[in-house]
């Protein structure tokens, strides 16, 4: 199979960079504001959590329908009207003035913005050689810290100013950005297919060529389902944990801590910016272990050490050293979400579609990330932060006995 030469890739990949880290910011925008809205428009946690839960159930659907659809969608139009509808809605939402509005259009958000990260993953796999897939895993992984810090900075300067309202007209201008950058790329990349300028991948070929030698193959296919299948259980547990901190730690800042609005979002900022490192050490640990599940199984015990220790240090109120637990966690997640759904589907992208691996995983994530949204909001205002902190633990440490169970099971399956 032909793909792009080095020059061409390199630029497919920051294409899809610039696009996830754009929509990143135009998903996570309200998260990083709602403190902010809870207390302007005088509403409960429950219906500020509603909001974020709209675009969570709308966006794992969706996920899901366009995984399978993306291999008919042109990733060069589609894309680039998910963005411009997403710029649109963004707009609209500072001007609602309502709950209730602003769920809806928060719901039209998750649509639009669940076309885009399986046609970008599929987009990769099927222009980039194998060679560079690893450096792709990797920058891709960036995009969630990097719009997650760009959102909650934005955030956090506005709500400072006294207008949060501006973060929304922002994210508008870069997802109309991200757009026009994305058309003039994919217009480069299809005059490069166009012309020929393509290279044979010889690693792809020989793997095939290798894998069609092997006469177990009904084994490998029942390891990968069986890999399959515990991935996409602690997938929910992932956008659970993961949004459940990003959404709901300002809020825990501000009531139980006493900590102003704008720094509570400022403090929340450190978790994406050091939520890079997870990405980091998911890929040294990739290479030397080659076992996704295994990877995840120390990733969550980490996490659950560290939500446990969150939980039990909680009554003493230190800022400085819950911060610092819970930046751990959000590494921990970063790491998590990287290996379900950016190493996973493009590592096995010969043995199912990698679009529609990637939108399953990812819808699977959200569906963590919706009841993250509604749950722990119904659970702060009925029993308080404490069993909020306890859930999180508990699926820390059911999500870590999962994986190091079964990637034990598959291992000695592979034997």
């Amino acid at each position: 199979m032909k793909y792009l030469k080095k020059k061409e890739a390199s630029l497919l990949i920051l294409g899809c960079w610039l696009v996830y880290t754009a929509a990143y910011i135009g998903r996570l925008d309200y998260s990083a504001s709602m403190v902010k809205i809870i207390s302007e428009l005088g509403i409960t946690n429950d219906h500020g959590g509603l909001v974020y839960s709209c675009f969570a159930l709308t966006y794992g659907i969706g996920q899901l329908l366009n995984g399978i659809l993306c291999k008919r969608y042109n990733p060069k139009f589609v894309i680039t009207g998910a963005l411009c509808v997403s710029a649109i809605v963004n707009v609209f939402m500072p001007l609602a003035g309502d709950y209730r509005v602003m769920a809806a259009l928060w719901l039209v958000n998750g649509i639009v913005q669940s076309m885009l990260f399986s046609i970008l993953i599929r987009t990769l796999s099927r222009n980039i050689a194998s060679h560079t897939i690893s450096k792709a895993i990797y920058v891709m992984s960036s995009t969630v810290a990097a719009g997650t810090a760009s959102a909650y900075g934005l955030s956090a300067l506005f709500v400072a100013l006294d207008m949060w309202k501006v973060t929304f007209f922002v994210a508008a201008a870069l997802l109309v950005a991200a757009a026009i950058t994305w058309v003039c790329i994919m217009t480069r990349v299809e005059n490069a297919i166009k012309n020929s300028e393509t290279e044979e991948d010889e690693l792809a070929a020989l793997k095939k060529d290798t894998n069609a030698a092997i006469s177990g193959k009904s084994s490998i296919g029942g390891i990968f389902i069986a890999t399959l299948i515990f991935v996409a259980v602690t997938a929910i547990a992932n956008g659970f944990i993961k949004d459940g901190v990003n959404n709901w730690l300002p809020k825990i800042l501000r009531d139980e801590f006493g900590v102003a609005d704008s720094l509570s979002i400022i403090l929340t900022l450190l978790l994406p910016l050091f939520s890079i490192l997870g990405s980091i050490i998911a890929r040294k640990l990739y290479i030397k272990l080659k076992n996704h599940l295994f990877i995840n199984g120390i990733f969550y015990t980490v996490a659950f050490t560290l939500a446990l220790t969150v939980y039990l240090i909680y009554p003493l109120r230190t800022v400085a050293f819950t911060m610092v637990l819970f930046i751990g966690l959000a590494c921990m997640m970063a790491a998590i979400n990287n290996v379900i759904t950016s190493m996973f589907p493009l590592d096995n992208r010969d043995k199912m579609d990698s679009g529609l691996l990637a939108g399953l995983l990812d819808t699977l994530c959200y569906v963590g990330s919706s009841a993250a949204g509604t749950l722990l909001g119904k659970m702060s205002q009925s029993l308080g932060w404490e069993s909020v902190l306890m859930t999180l633990f508990i699926f820390a440490g059911v999500s870590a006995a999962i994986c190091l169970s079964f990637s034990v099971f598959t291992k000695k399956k592979t034997r």
